[in-house]
């Protein structure tokens, strides 16, 4: 087998697993879940079974996947429970069914574990909406299932998958029914969109849809490409912008990867270049580490 068939037959045996998760079997069955609750129009799709247009393929999804199965399989205790299956009625009436990752029934806890490429980013952005709206969902769920009490509490663990950062950043809140207000009235648009067939709002950035929507192409068709640019020199210069533009994004990953081996270096090297870490005080979001790297 060469390496290019390897590849190919490595990434669809993957894939074809991924498809066969709940997540994925419930969108196949016109069903949404918590974790649908991203965008509305993409909902609004999924329930009334519009064809995908796109094949989208995330590798970090994936990881995603095996990371949660690793940690189901070595977290245990006394009343923690994971991959439970929740019905959840919301107050208008509407269900969803979920999957909760891991709850706590003897402190009254469920949590949702989420991956990140840039933990650092996502400590200073804070928690994503649609994260704190999908760990709400199924605590209401649990609470009316009565696996947890009253008032839990709800946390979203987020996990470096580049293994740059040893732990995760957690963060945590007591139940707040507000929460559930919003992604009731949230689900609300969608069945007033589907009623009146109409579309209804498109929530995620397009870069977003771009990368991780099966119906982009139909969803958002003016932004698949305009008039026709044939002058040479254009042609030529817009892909050297999106080499440049590439090549910039894999410079940032592999001075990343650099960066994290060099973490606590001090010295010189045999070829006379200089590391050297020095911590900044003066800064709004507190001290940090600045790497220097120069020829001595």
């Amino acid at each position: 087998m060469s390496p290019e068939e390897y590849e190919l037959t490595f990434m669809a045996q993957l894939q074809g697993a991924d498809s066969k998760t709940n997540r994925s079997q419930q969108t196949s069955m016109r069903k949404i879940g918590p974790s649908d609750l991203v965008c509305r129009e993409r909902v609004r799709r999924i329930l009334i079974g519009i064809p995908k247009t796109d094949s989208v393929a995330s590798t970090a999804a994936l990881m995603g996947t095996f990371i949660h199965n690793g940690i189901s399989q070595y977290r245990h205790g006394e009343g923690l429970l994971h991959d439970i299956e929740v019905q959840i009625k919301l107050p208008s009436g509407l269900e969803l069914t979920g999957h909760a990752d891991e709850v706590d029934t003897i402190n009254n806890e469920v949590t949702d574990f989420k991956t990140a490429t840039d933990l650092a980013y996502r400590k200073r952005a804070g928690a994503e909406d649609s994260h704190i709206r999908q760990v709400h969902l199924y605590a209401l769920g649990l609470m009316q299932a009565g696996i947890l009490k009253e008032n839990p509490t709800v946390r979203l663990c987020y996990i470096d998958r580049s293994g740059r950062e040893p732990h995760p950043w957690v963060w945590q809140i007591e139940y707040e029914p507000n929460v559930i207000a919003a992604a009731d009235e949230w689900l609300t648009d969608v069945a007033y969109a589907i009623e009146h067939k109409e579309e209804a709002s498109r929530d995620w950035p397009v870069g977003m849809c771009r990368r991780f929507c099966p119906w982009y192409s139909s969803c958002r068709p003016e932004d698949n490409g305009g008039l026709p640019v044939n002058n040479p020199k254009v042609v030529e210069a817009a892909n050297i912008y999106l080499q440049a533009y590439e090549d910039e994004i894999e410079a940032k990953r592999v001075k990343e990867q650099a960066r994290h081996l060099l973490k606590g270096v001090d010295g010189l090297t045999p070829d006379g270049l200089v590391v050297r870490w020095t911590t900044i005080n003066h800064s709004v979001n507190g001290p940090y580490e600045r790497l220097e790297v120069r020829h001595q």
